[in-house]
């Protein structure tokens, strides 16, 4: 006749204590602080180079204009209406800058050397951005 011992309990654990999960919690917080200390302020200068790519384009739009009608329009809004000798140039939501401020123009393109007008925008923080150098 065989004796069998008593069948003991398994010390493995079934599952993690409180402490465990407050750690990893605190880690996966602190790792998330971190990235948003690095990404945020990327989300500025995407903003910034919408801007600089919506003031080129209405800066085309603007060329297109000055081939049909030799001069260029006193109002921006004028691109984007149909005229006697052509446009829409430019839908008119293209107007505004990413900040819901419709773009400035500057006839005589200081910033381009003159040979196009300048199209600009200042960003929240006042920084002029417009379709000029890099």
């Amino acid at each position: 006749m065989t004796l069998r011992k008593p069948l003991q309990h398994s010390s493995r654990r079934r599952g993690f204590t409180l402490m465990e999960m407050l750690i990893v919690v605190a880690i996966i917080v602190a790792l998330a602080g971190i990235g948003v200390v690095y990404v945020i302020p990327q989300f500025g200068k995407a903003k910034d180079g919408i801007a600089k790519t919506g003031a080129v384009n209405v800066s085309t739009a603007l060329q297109m204009y000055y081939k049909d009608y030799s001069q260029y329009p006193t109002d921006l809004s004028a691109l984007s209406v149909k005229g006697d000798h052509g446009g829409p140039y430019i839908p008119q939501d293209a107007l505004l800058d990413p900040w819901g401020k419709q773009y400035q123009i500057d006839v005589n393109g200081p910033n381009n050397n003159g040979a196009k007008p300048d199209v600009y925008t200042t960003n929240p923080e006042g920084r002029v951005i417009g379709n000029w150098g890099k």
